[in-house]
C-alpha cells in the first residue's frame, strides 16, 4: 500500500468534522493530499443532474433531521426514504431489481410502492432463461443482471432499487443501468441480509472470525 494513501478510518484528528480548521492533519488526508479535486467536485456538485439528486436528498433530509422533531429521526426507514425521495423528485415509475430469493421481501416493496401511488416494474435475477453453459458457466440455473438492468432501461425506470443482488451481479447491474438505482437490501446469507451485523460482531463474538489462517 502506497506510505499516504488516505486512511480516514484510521484518523484521530478528525479536523473535516470540526469547527477547528486549523489542526494539523496526516500526510494521507485527501482533503491535503488532492486540493485540486475540492474545485473539481463542486463543479460537479453544480451540474444539473447532480443539483436535482441532491436537492432529493436535502428535501427528504429537512424532514428527518428535523430540530423541532428531534426524534423524528429514528422513525424513518429506509423504505420510507426512498418513497419520500422519489415523490420530492417527481418520479412515477420506479423498478425492482430482485434476486429471486427475495420475490416475497419484494413483493411486498411493491405493494408498499404502489399504494404510494407508483408505477412499479419488477423483475427477477433469473430473466430471460439463459443456458449457462452459453456464455462458459457452470450448473443449470444462470442469473442475468444484465437483463435485469437492460429490461428497466427498456421501461423506462426513474429510480430502480436492488433487493439482494448477489456480490458480482450487483455491479453487472450497476454498470449496464441507465436510470438512478440505490440499494435496500444487501444479500448477506448468515446475517439475515443485514451484513452490518458482521462489523458489530467483529468488535466482540467475532473477533477471531476474519482472522485469515
Amino acid at each position: 500500500m502506497e506510505k499516504h494513501s488516505p486512511q480516514c478510518v484510521k484518523c484521530n484528528i478528525l479536523r473535516c468534522s470540526s469547527k477547528e480548521k486549523n489542526r494539523n492533519v496526516p500526510a494521507s488526508c485527501p482533503t491535503e493530499k488532492y486540493p485540486d479535486l475540492i474545485r473539481e467536485t463542486m463543479d460537479k456538485f453544480l451540474l444539473p443532474e447532480n443539483q436535482t439528486v441532491h436537492r432529493g436528498w436535502l428535501g427528504y433530509m429537512n424532514k428527518v433531521m428535523n430540530p423541532e422533531k428531534p426524534k423524528e429521526k429514528f422513525s424513518w426507514t429506509r423504505v420510507d426514504e426512498i418513497i419520500e425521495y422519489a415523490k420530492i423528485r417527481g418520479m412515477k415509475r420506479l423498478g425492482i431489481a430482485t434476486c429471486y430469493a427475495l420475490m416475497s421481501e419484494s413483493r411486498s416493496l411493491s405493494d408498499i410502492l404502489e399504494r404510494n401511488g407508483f408505477t412499479v416494474v419488477s423483475v427477477s435475477c433469473l430473466c430471460g432463461e439463459v443456458n449457462p453453459q452459453d456464455v462458459g458457466m457452470p450448473g443449470n440455473i444462470f442469473c442475468n443482471p444484465i437483463m435485469q438492468a437492460e429490461v428497466l432501461n427498456r421501461e423506462k425506470t426513474e429510480l430502480n432499487i436492488m433487493v439482494g443482488l448477489c456480490l458480482g451481479h450487483d455491479i453487472l447491474f450497476l454498470r449496464y443501468c441507465t436510470a438512478e438505482t440505490t440499494p435496500l437490501v444487501v444479500k448477506d446469507r448468515a446475517l439475515g441480509h443485514n451484513p452490518v451485523a458482521a462489523l458489530y460482531l467483529n468488535q466482540g463474538f467475532y473477533k477471531d472470525r476474519f482472522t485469515r489462517k
